[in-house]
């Protein structure tokens, strides 16, 4: 059998801009305490900048991505990451809570241009064959941003204040934007043909079975937000702050394996495998959560395999979208992108809303039972997709 052949080096260097822009959209939920606290509003109040962000990209992905698409792909990419340097500057600097919010709106706009932008320059740099593995590494950067971006942005807000973490996010933005223009990345897809109308590129937001195919996405994700909107508050009630970005650095470890995993699997068996057993292996370990917290390594057990899961079907999800609608690349990867933005907005108000009627601790109970209604839609039957 021959040995599949090494990715483009240059796709590793897209990871550099979702691991900024995985930081930005996930460390919120690390310092959410410390921003309630700082502007005098109600935790789930400050819940809102997890789904304003969210709501802004998820919203403005696909429509964005069919507008750029006769855009050079190279320079959007460097260019999205240093307008996402400044807006995290601002935010930085931001005196109420009203202007942070709105600057997560501005940023939600820069993260909906440049990830699904990056996807696509992904895929056009390896064969079809590898098309999973690309995909992959790119997402590597977010669930790096779990592992990495989330726990150091945690210790820097409650060290050095939450001022610090949106200035962290923006040195790590520059250094994207730096490696990606050395890099002298290109798009080879580029460049060769006409592009298509505006019309035909959003033609695949009016066709039912995309949106059949979408739904599993956008409720898994409504599932995990559910959690890990609100994880610090839950992790807060068992253990200490300073104890927090050790147990998010394992929360974001099982992501970081998940994102990888999930697109092997996707180039070995199909999308649809991967995805189920990823849906049912959350279901298990949200129900135990809540029952791990009274033990250290029960709880890191826990919330690495719940983020295992759930990344796992990240890569698997785009290979499904892309045999679907393999000729409507950019928006289908958007939508994507949207799904997951939109599924964290919606989860992260389903998660406020039910803080007001119950206690944190409850919140994983609602994930699994959401994340079984993704199970199950996942179960009806979709034309022309490979099992």
């Amino acid at each position: 059998m021959a040995r599949p052949r090494a990715l483009d080096s240059r796709i590793w260097l897209l990871a550099v801009g979702t691991f900024a822009v995985g930081t930005d959209a996930f460390v919120v939920a690390g310092i959410l305490p410390l921003l309630a606290l700082s502007f005098g509003v109600s935790i789930e109040v400050a819940g809102l900048l997890v789904s304003t962000y969210s709501f802004t990209y998820g919203l403005g992905t696909p429509l964005l991505a069919a507008m750029i698409a006769r855009w050079q792909r190279h320079r959007v990419v460097i260019a999205t990451l240093c307008g996402f340097a400044v807006v995290n500057i601002g935010c930085a600097l931001a005196p109420s809570f009203g202007v942070l919010l709105g600057l997560k709106v501005a940023a939600g706009i820069c993260a909906a241009i440049y990830t699904p932008t990056a996807y696509l320059l992904a895929t056009s740099l390896t064969t079809a064959e590898r098309r999973g593995a690309a995909l992959a590494a790119v997402a590597i950067g977010l669930s790096a941003a779990s592992v990495l971006g989330i726990p150091i942005g945690t210790w820097v807000g409650y060290r050095y204040g939450w001022h610090a973490t949106f200035g962290m996010i923006a040195v790590i933005t520059l250094t994207g934007a730096a490696a990606l223009a050395r890099g002298r990345l290109n798009d080879p897809a580029q460049g060769f043909a006409a592009p298509p109308s505006l019309a035909t590129r959003i033609a695949p937001l009016g066709r039912a079975h995309i949106w059949l195919a979408l739904c599993p996405c956008f409720i898994l994700y409504v599932a995990t937000a559910l959690v890990f909107t609100y994880i610090a508050a839950l992790l807060r009630t068992r253990y200490s702050a300073d104890q927090l970005p050790l147990l998010l650095a394992v929360y974001g470890l099982g992501g970081l394996l998940g994102s990888q995993l999930g697109g092997r699997l996707a180039d070995r068996l199909g999308s649809a495998r991967p995805i189920n057993i990823g849906l049912g292996g959350l279901i298990a370990i949200q129900l135990l959560l809540p029952l791990s917290l009274g033990s250290t390594v029960a709880t890191c057990a826990t919330l690495f395999g719940a983020t295992l899961c759930s990344w796992s079907c990240f890569a698997p999800f785009q290979a499904r979208i892309l045999v679907l609608e393999p000729d409507s690349a950019n928006v289908t990867i958007a939508l994507i992108n949207t799904c997951v933005y939109m599924g964290n907005a919606v989860g992260a108000v389903v998660g406020g809303l039910l803080l007001r009627l119950t206690a944190v601790t409850n919140l994983p109970f609602a994930s699994a039972l959401v994340a079984a209604v993704a199970l199950g839609v996942l179960g009806f039957p979709l034309p022309k997709i490979a099992r």
